[in-house]
């Protein structure tokens, strides 16, 4: 549901600004950087976490064609094992693996305008995911999952080489944090990863 909601944004976006006319730059759409596509790897700091492969999509507007400010909306999805002590049960651990969805809408900024430049973005969002609960049910011992939500921000830093004017290989380090000591980050809010992936413009000037 929740990537079938970013789909639905995304296309309503790319609907309204194909539609949209700039004279000074060309169409609004050439403003338009879709896809953003990323694969790496996230490490959380966290005893009952471990680390897992993220995939971040992203569809980012940019005041100018290839610097200075712009607005991004960015979905990452990735799973991780868990293992924690659940003192309602007979048993005195629970494992499993969850996944993590997090929804971010952030302004950011771009240095330079040649082949080698740098991104700089501090993300507010969302993080969604499904928490493990356990329970004792006629000498059985049931594992029910609850869907929740919590606030999260990320620290984004993205080296970019371009090969033409509108696309690029890119390069990100990046810093989550959950702001609340609940549920999995009890012992650990924070998480580190990075990511290598591809960026182009949706259309030419």
């Amino acid at each position: 549901m929740r990537i079938l909601f970013f789909a639905i944004v995304m296309l309503l976006t790319l609907r309204a600004v194909s539609q949209t006319q700039d004279d000074s730059t060309g169409t609004v759409a050439s403003r338009i950087f879709l896809p953003s596509i990323d694969i790496g790897y996230v490490s959380p700091n966290s005893d009952l976490l471990g680390a897992g492969i993220k995939i971040l999509t992203a569809i980012e507007y940019r005041l100018r064609n290839n610097n200075d400010f712009f607005l991004r909306l960015t979905y990452d999805t990735y799973a991780s094992k868990y293992e924690f002590s659940q003192e309602t049960t007979t048993t005195n651990t629970i494992e499993g693996t969850v996944q993590f969805s997090d929804l971010y809408l952030s302004p950011g900024y771009r240095f330079g305008d040649n082949k080698m430049r740098l991104m700089l973005t501090f993300m507010p969002g969302i993080k969604f995911y499904e928490f493990p609960t356990g329970s004792v049910d006629n000498s059985s011992i049931v594992i029910r999952q609850q869907s929740k939500s919590i606030f999260t921000t990320s620290a984004l830093a993205t080296f970019e080489y371009y090969f033409d004017s509108k696309s690029a290989f890119t390069l990100s380090l990046y810093h989550n944090q959950v702001w609340r000591d609940i549920d999995f980050w009890e012992d650990g809010r924070t998480a580190f990863g990075v990511s290598v992936g591809f960026i182009t413009s949706l259309v030419e000037n």
